[in-house]
């Protein structure tokens, strides 16, 4: 009986232990977002990169933010506020490089004040996915556009059917 106590006693120890580890990682799990820091970059006057959680490029101007890229919807408020840092409102547009979430996951909530621009495929990937209304892109393009937001030569273009789904 010795023998089965100790191997008891290892089991139940080896139990108690993955049971620890298996709740810290699942904390984690329940929300990997908690811990990022979005971080602000000036590139030029007016021009930002934010960082934490991946890349979102920021035009700051008199007429607006612009932003490329909106991230995972649980970073948005944290984007939000290092936006606020930069130039007090609303994004005016966002801008969807393609239809990934980390690309579109936070169009819900910025799409509440903003027009989101993105290629006609985004559109299309996004309705497939049952995308609420508030979160699709408003203005779409083929080929590419311009603008006079911000500076004049901003815009966007189609890199080829790879950055889309097809």
């Amino acid at each position: 009986m010795p023998g089965l106590r100790k191997r008891f006693t290892s089991l139940l120890l080896f139990t108690l232990v993955s049971l620890a580890a298996a709740v810290e990682n699942n904390s984690y799990a329940e929300n990997p977002y908690a811990k990022v820091k979005i971080t602000t970059h000036e590139l030029l006057p007016g021009r930002y990169m934010l960082t934490g959680g991946g890349n979102i490029g920021v035009s700051a101007g008199e007429d607006g933010l612009l932003i490329i890229d909106d991230q995972f919807a649980p970073l948005a408020e944290k984007i939000s506020a290092a936006l606020q840092g930069l130039k007090p409102g609303h994004p005016a547009f966002v801008i969807n490089t393609h239809f990934h979430g980390d690309h579109t996951g936070g169009n819900l909530y910025f799409g509440q004040n903003a027009n989101i621009l993105a290629h006609e495929n985004v559109l299309k990937r996004l309705n497939e996915k049952a995308t609420p209304k508030k979160a699709l892109p408003v203005i779409t393009y083929k080929q590419g556009t311009e603008n006079s937001l911000q500076q004049p030569g901003v815009g966007t273009y189609s890199s080829g059917p790879w950055a889309y789904g097809w």
